[in-house]
């Protein structure tokens, strides 16, 4: 690779590839109109790298319109969850040429949060685990906009199939034999956690077994809440022998609980959570869980703001992505006489 304190140019890479600047142009800014043979596109990228060729963004953005930037709306950057749907919208927005802004917004400064993105004049905004109804109307009109698991009638939205992850679990304890059927979750505004817990409810009501009141449990969405909401259930007189968890980290904290009372996971009660986040397989027995399919939902964000800013106006969309049961070691068939019956 060349090394020189000077900028070097398209016609620079033009003349080593032996094609046209024009060519160079369309080939390194990922034009979806630049139809080159293979070979030749080959040629341009290898001219680039030898030269150590960088495109001039901001010349780039002039001449498209556009920041090539987008931003990333959402509560908590350490919460695996939205870490890790802001993984797969870095992947898409790194292929494609775009950079990533990230917002962490609380109760108290999200309206904030929002101008300080749009005064960086993105081409896009994602937001997640934000309430798109506390966001001003007007200022996220002037946006393009992918809203994650939550409805809209004005933006185009993706969403997991919280209703049948609730289900999923349901349909996994029924299945194994299990009729002491709990849940641990938040009484939240949520869009998620309110769908997922009326899966769950549906397919135990269906069943014909009963929906204890006991046995459904408020309790944050975290560990702590998992934690608390555990030794609740683990005190009854007669404990349930499944427990579902709105959130794979309240069911963690659910997990460390059996763990202190010497409750065997997977045999004196099953657990299950929701999410399918890295941490649940770091724990003894590996939490069972439903896989929502954060990483996509992040990249298809990117790429459906990315069609919104080709074509201005776009008809908002809503979309939803499947769900999945995967089972690991905190679930399995009633105890004959499990502990505390």
């Amino acid at each position: 690779m060349r090394i020189t304190s000077a900028r070097v140019t398209a016609s620079e890479v033009a003349r080593k590839a032996g094609v046209s600047q024009a060519a160079v142009s369309l080939v390194l800014s990922r034009n979806p109109k630049a139809r080159f043979a293979e070979e030749t596109r080959a040629r341009i990228i290898q001219a680039a790298a030898e030269l150590g060729y960088r495109p001039n963004l901001v010349a780039r953005a002039l001449v498209n319109r556009r920041s090539f930037a987008l931003g990333v709306l959402v509560p908590a950057l350490g919460d695996p969850v939205y870490a890790a749907i802001v993984s797969g919208a870095k992947r898409v927005a790194s292929e494609t040429g775009y950079a990533l802004l990230l917002a962490e917004a609380t109760a108290d400064d999200h309206v904030a949060q929002l101008r300080a993105l749009a005064d960086r004049q993105i081409d896009g905004v994602i937001i997640a685990g934000v309430i798109a109804a506390s966001l001003p109307a007007e200022e996220l009109a002037a946006l393009n906009v992918v809203i994650i698991n939550q409805p809209s009638n004005q933006f185009s939205t993706l969403a997991e199939d919280s209703i049948r992850a609730g289900a999923t679990a349901a349909e996994h304890f029924l299945g194994l034999g299990h009729s002491r059927l709990a849940f641990i979750g938040p009484a939240s505004a949520s869009h998620v956690f309110r769908h997922r817990e009326r899966g769950y409810a549906q397919v135990v009501r269906a069943s014909g077994v009963e929906l204890r009141s006991d046995y459904w449990q408020r309790a944050d969405a975290n560990v702590a809440g998992g934690f608390s909401a555990m030794r609740t259930l683990l005190a009854l007189h007669e404990r349930p022998t499944a427990v579902f968890c709105a959130n794979d980290l309240s069911a963690l904290g659910a997990h460390k609980a059996c763990t202190a009372a010497g409750v065997q996971l997977g045999h004196d009660i099953s657990l299950l959570g929701c999410d399918d986040i890295e941490i649940g397989t770091l724990v003894t027995p590996e939490l069972s869980t439903i896989h929502t399919p954060l990483g996509e939902l992040g990249a298809r964000a990117v790429r459906d703001l990315l069609s919104q800013a080709d074509i201005p106006r776009v008809v908002p969309a809503a979309k939803t992505l499947p769900v999945k049961l995967v089972i690991r070691g905190t679930t399995g068939r009633p105890a004959v006489s499990p502990p505390g019956a």
